[in-house]
């Protein structure tokens, strides 16, 4: 069951972009991909500590899509997104840094009794091809949209699994989560799930899930697992020309040494 977010997004931005005018200058509203929210809870926090009167308010997910156009509306002061900007989006001001990349993870429920899937069995999974682990327990897949950056590197794994994927979409009965809190919360839920998160969003999150080997790997230093180095998403911090001093003092802390060091320690591979 697929959930509509573009009305719960355009009251958002609507309803913040009323209360900008009121809020105090020394808050910062970060909205956007939902990956990158906990990271951005742990930096707001160091942040505050060490800038007094300041309050870094991380809000639901609005996806990456979401985020920006709540920034050019003035909602928020800064977004965060898991992918590079359109040209219609730089077009109207906004401007992304790459700030760290995570890699996504392929990860079933805590008590699932299989700790390992190779790219063919998960074409056989997605497809339906095989719908029960080893030990025979039911796996439920976590779909997500079909436009996520998730759903595009399942599908960039092999041809097989593109075809798989495409056919997952057709079947009856999956459940399909709309954001990244969705995803981990029903992969967390369903006994035998099997879906992606990103080993940042789990780690800052806390989340009780399970990472398991592909093709004979965990993701590894580099931030990927060894044989697909595409399974990694990229994180950006994006602002427009007018974000004030105390936003642009937080994009150099998330960038400092400090910054970059609080996230390598979550599971996030620094910029270089």
């Amino acid at each position: 069951m697929t959930r509509t977010v573009g009305a719960t997004l355009a009251t958002l931005v609507v309803v913040l972009a009323g209360a900008v005018t009121v809020a105090s200058a020394e808050t910062i509203r970060i909205g956007g991909t939902g990956v990158a929210l906990g990271g951005m809870r742990i930096l707001g926090t160091a942040f505050e500590q060490q800038n007094a009167g300041t309050t870094i308010e991380v809000l639901p997910s609005l996806g990456s899509s979401g985020g920006v156009r709540a920034l050019l509306a003035g909602a928020v002061d800064l977004s965060v997104a898991s992918r590079a900007l359109k040209d219609k989006e730089t077009d109207k001001g906004a401007v992304a840094r790459l700030y760290a990349t995570t890699s996504l993870a392929l990860v079933t429920s805590e008590g699932a009794q299989v700790d390992r899937v190779t790219t063919e069995e998960l074409a056989e999974i997605y497809s339906g091809a095989r719908q029960t682990w080893p030990s025979g327990e039911t796996i439920r897949v976590v779909l997500r949209p079909i436009s996520e950056t998730d759903t595009k590197i399942l599908r960039a794994l092999s041809a097989e699994m593109a075809q798989a994927v495409d056919a997952a979409f057709e079947r009856q009965g999956l459940v399909s989560a709309s954001n990244d809190q969705e995803n981990a919360e029903t992969l967390e839920r369903l006994p035998g799930a099997l879906g992606v998160v990103a080993i940042g969003q789990i780690a800052t999150e806390a989340r009780r899930l399970k990472v398991l080997r592909l093709d004979g790997s965990l993701p590894n230093a580099e931030g990927s697992y060894a044989q697909h180095p595409e399974f990694v998403k990229s994180l950006y911090l994006v602002t427009t020309g007018s974000a004030s001093p105390v936003a642009r003092a937080f994009v150099g802390y998330v960038l400092s040494e400090e910054g970059q060091a609080i996230l390598a320690s979550y599971d996030h591979i620094p910029v270089r």
